[in-house]
């Protein structure tokens, strides 16, 4: 899917409570975010509802999958 195309997908299924940013975060690791045509972002932003932890750290994936196994 492209930027476009996700970004309909989210507007069909989500409340208009806020302003978006037009663009669409396929992919995280550590502090970057890759959007649907392969830029890169630092993410430097903690929003609603999230923590600032990063993205795919392999010690909190591994604690979370053996949480979710139990």
């Amino acid at each position: 899917m492209n930027t476009s195309q996700i970004i309909q997908m989210t507007d069909a299924h989500l409340l208009a409570t806020y302003a978006r940013v037009p663009i669409a975060l396929v992919r995280g690791e550590g502090s970057y975010l890759w959007d649907a045509e392969g830029k890169r972002y630092l993410d430097f932003v903690a929003g609603i509802a999230v923590n600032a932890l990063g993205h795919s750290h392999p010690e909190i994936l591994k604690v979370l999958k053996e949480q979710a196994e139990t």
